[in-house]
């Protein structure tokens, strides 16, 4: 989001505030009266004490002892209420926080990706949003505690002695020009430590995934530098703040002594002169302390309003990221249904990724029919993953080059292309969840679907599955990670199978499974497959040789185009391809 149509902090964070007016609006009657409460305690206190040793006034006495005794009854009730009607909304707050930005993350488009790595993403969501909570409940609690606070406090002391307040608002003007100083100081710290933070948790979760790498080559000495440098950056960065806490924030705290010995010092002057009572004296060493609280929290508010700030800014990094337009606007349901009923059509597509200069897809132009069966071929490096990624647009691409009938791909929404158009890629990613719930993931509620056991039989995973522990039902870990390379494919493909589709496309899936594996699901995907057409994308000839046409790619860039005994005849490449797998597999067998 461009800086000029960025709304200000307070109010991003008032929209979320807003949700819980009724709640807030309870919570603050609460602690005014709370306050109200304890200011007029103080007033009773003294007025017993100039009651005290008059015979007469016994009963005035006694009702200023009960006033006090029922004030501090009520209070415990108030501030108890008080705390319940800011802490559920700063909790409730916490979590739409945390809702919009999982949306929003599933709505962005790899470039964000490209610019922000997951560790920062994760640290953002888990540690960031913290703050906003702190925000949402402890601080605006306090904030109208000191407000009330420190507004009820002196008017109650005006009313006693104006001169004497006069003397202690020069402690309480020394007191924020320390806490201006140290919040400016403290906000320029947290935002640095944070982005130590998020720099410090991105390199984790990338030592983490690359932990056989680095054992493998022994650089385990590198690796632990590295994270013991981002580990030094965060210390020394944590130490500064500290020092502001330890020595700027207690400043803070030390204004009410000051306050009661100016009280005392000059109050006690003005008994001796008679100018205020004994009691009122009492009274004014009453509120004197009753603005050390204000000043303590006042402090604790400042530290942690300057990291709620920071956390806010850090969130609306993903927050004010805007999705693509396109995205959010849908089809109709009938329109929508429609869709691929004449052709994919590919016209003079050209990608070339961010800072290349080299394009990784030149002029690239086919077509896919319904009923057709179309495959890809091309060495490592040669184009196909990219041209997948632009068919399902997980890359923009220019507007004009890829048609599903005869609408322009950039101006559907991604929901609707993929609606039509299901890609099952060489390195699917599984939950960390059971066996039948990764392969009804994503599966169409209104489709036909086949049973379990057909899906995974027709995968080649049935008996496999039947020897897990607990069968269907077994745990197969985060990505899969209990699971071989080859079974993550065909779960894959399983979840690929468990619904008919239009169009889907199959990119490398069967990489990581033997041969006589292969040449099953081959029979599975040419004579079972569900879908009205199929494009399969490999690096291998002998997965393409039942297909209805080939397309030869190389160097992104379609070099020939035809059926398998169309290919081997005039298509060098191809033919030279054939020949070299067909040695390979003949050499393995």
């Amino acid at each position: 989001m461009s800086t000029q149509g960025r709304v200000s902090n307070l109010r991003f964070f008032l929209r979320y505030l807003a949700r819980h007016k009724l709640e807030y609006g309870v919570g603050i009657a609460f602690i005014f009266t709370t306050n109200w409460l304890a200011v007029n305690i103080p007033a009773h206190i003294g007025a017993a004490i100039d009651l005290l040793g008059e015979t007469a006034q016994s009963e005035a006495l006694m009702h200023s002892v009960g006033l006090v005794v029922l004030f501090a009854l009520v209070m415990v009730v108030t501030r108890t209420i008080s705390r319940v009607f800011f802490f559920n909304p700063g909790r409730a707050v916490e979590k739409a926080v945390k809702d919009d930005c999982f949306e929003r993350l599933t709505q962005l488009q790899q470039d964000f990706y490209s610019q922000h790595e997951t560790g920062t993403l994760i640290s953002i969501v888990n540690n960031d949003i913290n703050g906003i909570r702190t925000l949402a409940g402890i601080i605006m609690l306090q904030i109208f505690n000191v407000i009330f606070a420190l507004s009820l406090t002196p008017l109650k002391m005006w009313e006693i002695s104006p001169q004497l307040t006069l003397y202690c608002i020069g402690p309480v003007l020394v007191t924020f020009t320390v806490a201006r100083y140290a919040m400016s100081y403290m906000r320029r710290q947290m935002k640095q430590r944070m982005g130590e933070l998020q720099a410090l948790s991105s390199n984790t979760v990338g030592f983490l995934s690359g932990i056989e790498v680095i054992k493998s080559h022994h650089i385990q000495d590198w690796a632990e530098g590295e994270f013991d440098r981002d580990n030094i950056a965060l210390r020394d960065r944590s130490r500064k703040l500290v020092m502001v806490r330890t020595v700027y924030l207690p400043l803070i705290g030390y204004t009410d002594r000051i306050i009661k010995v100016m009280v005392l010092g000059i109050g006690g002057a003005y008994v001796i002169q008679q100018d205020l009572t004994l009691g009122e004296l009492t009274a004014m060493l009453a509120y004197a302390s009753l603005l050390a609280m204000p000043f303590i929290s006042l402090g604790m508010i400042l530290s942690a309003l300057q990291n709620s700030i920071v956390s806010l800014e850090s969130v609306r990094r993903i927050l004010d990221t805007p999705p693509h337009k396109g995205d959010q606007q849908h089809l109709p349901a009938r329109q929508r249904d429609a869709l691929f009923s004449h052709s994919l059509r590919v016209n003079h597509l050209n990608y070339t990724y961010p800072g290349s200069s080299e394009p990784a897809l030149c002029d690239i132009s086919f077509a896919i029919r319904p009923g057709e069966t179309v495959g890809v071929l091309g060495k490592i490096g040669s184009g196909k993953s990219t041209l997948v990624n632009c068919l399902n647009r997980y890359l923009e691409i220019e507007p004009g080059s890829i048609f599903l009938d005869d609408e322009d791909i950039t101006s559907l929404s991604r929901r609707d292309l993929r609606s039509a158009v299901r890609t099952i890629t060489q390195e699917p990613f599984l939950f960390s969840d059971s066996v039948e719930e990764n392969i009804r993931f994503g599966a169409d509620d209104e489709a036909e679907a086949l049973s379990l056991e057909q899906a995974l039989s027709e995968s080649d995973m049935l008996e496999e599955v039947s020897q897990f522990p607990e069968a269907q039902n077994t745990l197969v870990g985060e990505k899969g990670i209990l699971l071989s390379g080859g079974q993550k494919q065909r779960l894959s493909l399983a979840r690929g199978l468990f619904t008919p589709s239009k169009l889907i496309i199959l990119d490398n899936v069967l990489s990581a499974v033997d041969n006589e594996t292969e040449r099953f699901l081959l029979d599975q995907i040419f004579n079972t497959l569900r879908s009205q057409s199929t494009l399969i994308v490999s690096h291998r000839a002998s997965v393409l040789a039942r297909v209805d046409r080939i397309l030869v790619l190389d160097r992104g860039r379609i070099v020939d185009e035809g059926r398998h005994e169309e290919l081997l005849e005039r298509c060098a490449l191809y033919r030279d391809t054939w020949t070299l797998q067909q040695q390979y597999e003949e050499h393995a067998a």
